[in-house]
């Protein structure tokens, strides 16, 4: 089965590379700019990074502000500024850098170009082995994200392990549930879900994706409770209600 509830971002990378040749200004809203891409405040961090830019910046400082001016505008799903930024990522980045591949490998997937990207993160993977970007990207790509072509279960499921192992995190461990539930792993899921669920019992998409989890490892009635309780409380988790169940329940 297919994976039908979570399409995972971009993670932000941070680099401190160099810190002598950038401006101690740029280097602190460039820090707040991604601390707010991580909580979600988009717009804000838009504006810290392109603070950020109007000080001295060190190449690879100023790919990375790029990178994550492109995450922000995914986020915003302004996919034409998202390309545009992440070309200027790899383009101002220095010469087979990690950050240079890792730019360009997003350029090309935003632009339909899976297979180049794929060799672009396994050139950075080959740099950079214990940055989990790399494997992060990698699961979305074999998880199906980017086209069935390249659909692969194993291969996703591997890279979200890495990706877990080397940086565990509600980001990756969300992504590991995911590709548990898409490979018909439905304990294993459940237990990832569970945990986030637990720890974080105001988010009903970890709510939804538990009950979702639990109907289809066999536990209907608490499984669909789960959703429905989500999906009174959450727009998305009521499409998301309503998609699996094929049927018009009002929920108001």
């Amino acid at each position: 089965m297919r994976i039908t509830f979570v399409s995972l971002l971009l993670l932000t990378l941070v680099f401190t590379a160099c810190k002598e040749e950038n401006d101690p200004k740029a280097e602190l809203y460039f820090k707040e700019g991604t601390k707010m891409l991580e909580l979600n405040e988009t717009e804000s961090a838009l504006l810290k990074f392109r603070s950020a830019l109007d000080y001295k910046t060190n190449e690879s400082l100023q790919a990375t502000i790029y990178r994550n001016i492109s995450i922000a505008f995914q986020n915003l799903e302004e996919l034409d500024s998202a390309s545009f930024y992440s070309q200027k990522g790899y383009e101002v980045a220095p010469s087979d850098s990690y950050i240079f591949y890792i730019n360009r490998a997003e350029y090309n997937l935003l632009n339909n170009n899976v297979f180049n990207s794929i060799k672009d993160l396994k050139l950075a993977k080959s740099l950079n082995p214990k940055q989990m970007e790399v494997y992060h990207t990698l699961c979305l790509i074999y998880s199906g994200e980017y086209g069935d072509a390249y659909f692969d279960p194993i291969l996703s499921e591997y890279y979200a392990k890495k990706s877990y192992k080397i940086k565990p995190s509600n980001t990756s461990k969300e992504q590991l549930g995911s590709i548990y539930f898409q490979n018909e792993k439905y304990k294993e899921a459940v237990k990832i879900f569970k945990e986030l669920y637990a720890k974080d019992p105001t988010n009903k998409k970890f709510e939804f994706y538990l009950g979702q989890c639990l109907y289809f490892a066999g536990d209907e009635k608490v499984g669909e409770a789960h959703m429905k309780t989500a999906a009174e409380r959450d727009e998305s988790c009521k499409l998301m209600y309503h998609e699996i169940f094929e049927i018009g329940q009002n929920l108001e």
